[in-house]
């Protein structure tokens, strides 16, 4: 029997709605920026409604001001350099561009998300009426009279024609690596010729941070090449598979059953070499890779020769998943 441990790794970022704010104006004393807002684009039209698919804080709403939350553009209309906090609405300075979120506790959550509702007439250009240069898109938290709290999440972005763009450049508004390892351990029966396995490449298989995608977080990579060699007379054929363990964090787990694969045989030297099925990953139902399942098998009679395989790794895990990076370890088998 021939095996390998591959340990896989990937970042779970928390999904926050929140509104940006402008970096023109001067806050008052009272007033505090107490953290960003990301955004699901860097760049767009300000004709677009809604102009973002969704804006996400980087923290929760602070304490008293848990009951609603309000993404908003941040205009020095009066000119006199400051924005005044939104304490007392309505404000002509801070104007609605999405959704007015309603449900309350959001002092608990690790972050807030306001999604647009697709043909909004709240577009950048109806807010501001021809204005260019920068501006804060604001998210700002509602008490349960729903007043504004003076502390906000705001990014300040740039207008320039019919364009917006982050004033930083933007990026990838997960932009933290991930890491990970995989230890590779092989044993060869000894016989009249071998069957061995290797892992390629660098043992490591990282992950992109899984992305929002409808109801799940789901990111997609690549098996490291695994080949299997079989010298042994008689060809008496042999059989791959691979299960994964847990994904575990310094805080946090999750089933292994939230990633799946598609097999394939790359190369082969051999005759009658097959991958194994596809294997969704268990997010709805199933049980993914968490159960042993095949790579890709020879029957008796074949697979004499040097086959390479890899596959398609598919991860979607539930929303609420709590930040951190993941490891999990893939045993490959071949027998």
């Amino acid at each position: 029997m021939h095996m390998s441990k591959r340990a896989l790794a990937l970042a779970a970022t928390s999904v926050v709605a929140g509104i940006v704010g402008t970096g023109l104006a001067a806050m008052p004393a009272n007033a505090a920026e107490i953290g960003e807002v990301e955004f699901s684009a860097t760049t767009g039209s300000i004709n677009d409604g809604p102009f973002l698919q969704w804006a996400r804080s980087t923290g929760p709403c602070p304490t008293g001001f848990a009951q609603g939350a309000s993404l908003d553009v941040a205009i020095d209309i009066n000119g006199n350099g400051t924005i005044e906090p939104n304490i007392d609405p309505p404000n002509d300075e801070t104007l609605s561009l999405g959704p007015t979120l309603n449900e309350g506790g959001y002092d608990t959550v690790p972050f807030i998300q306001v999604d647009g509702i697709a043909g909004t007439p709240r577009t950048l250009e109806t807010r501001l009426q021809g204005r260019k240069g920068e501006f804060e898109i604001r998210i700002s938290c509602l008490s349960e009279q729903f007043v504004a709290s003076a502390d906000y999440y705001a990014t300040t972005i740039i207008v320039e024609g019919d364009t917006w763009r982050i004033a930083d450049g933007g990026g990838d508004p997960d932009p933290e690596p991930v890491e990970g390892t995989q230890e590779i351990t092989t044993e060869v029966e000894q016989g009249e010729g071998q069957l061995t396995m290797t892992i390629g490449d660098d043992a490591q298989v990282t992950l992109p941070a899984p992305q929002l995608d409808g109801d799940r977080l789901s990111s997609e990579g690549d098996l490291d090449p695994v080949t299997v060699s079989d010298t042994r007379a008689g060809a008496p054929g042999w059989d791959t598979t691979a299960q994964v363990s847990e994904f575990a964090s310094d805080t946090a787990e999750f089933d292994g059953k939230y990633l799946g694969w598609t097999p394939e045989v790359v190369s082969s030297t051999a005759t009658g070499v097959v991958p194994g099925a596809a294997v969704a990953p268990g997010f709805s139902e199933g049980t993914g890779l968490s159960e042993a399942r095949q790579l890709a098998g020879a029957p008796a009679g074949s697979g004499t020769g040097s086959s390479e395989l890899g596959a398609g790794l598919s991860l979607e895990i539930p929303t609420d998943t709590a930040a951190g990076t993941y490891t999990a370890t893939l045993t490959l088998t071949t027998i």
